[in-house]
């Protein structure tokens, strides 16, 4: 049986891992964007831009997890 401090050191462990994986998807991600076309240089809701503001919250959301998972760890 699983003690709960080894639930929470499996927890981290996961965190770290999927955040990992997220970043490294970003850098996947923007590479594919940078060749997309700008369908409209002015508008702010073009394809490439709505791209890039999910790839940019995708990396947000992997630095957040990361560093909850360091916060968590340091209790």
């Amino acid at each position: 049986m699983e003690t709960t401090q080894q639930k929470l050191s499996s927890a981290i462990y996961d965190m770290n891992r999927i955040a990992d994986d997220l970043f490294v998807s970003y850098g996947l991600l923007s590479k594919l964007i940078e060749d997309v076309p700008e369908d409209d240089p002015s508008d702010p809701m073009s394809t490439k831009k709505m791209l890039q503001h999910v790839t940019n919250e995708l990396a947000d959301y992997s630095t957040d997890l990361s560093d909850s998972a360091k916060s968590n760890k340091e209790r």
